[in-house]
């Protein structure tokens, strides 16, 4: 779960409004060894971009979402 503009979204809703955005939303496993337990990321890519640390979809939807509201 995220919290975004003080309210809690799920990986589901995130996910479908990425989505909405033109996002593909895909999860790869990001574990290194074959022993590892398996560990997974979602990213959000957009426009053929590669899975980095700076495209997770929490970090993408904290972007796009995240708005602040005008200074008076």
């Amino acid at each position: 779960m995220v919290k975004i503009n003080c309210h809690w979204y799920t990986s589901e809703e995130i996910k479908e409004a990425l989505e909405k955005k033109g996002y593909s939303v895909v999860t790869l496993e990001i574990s290194t060894e074959k022993r590892d337990f398996p560990l997974y990321e979602t990213y959000a890519l957009k426009n053929g971009e590669e899975a980095t640390v700076l495209n997770t979809a929490k970090s993408i939807a904290l972007k796009e979402f995240n708005k602040k509201p005008p200074l008076i």
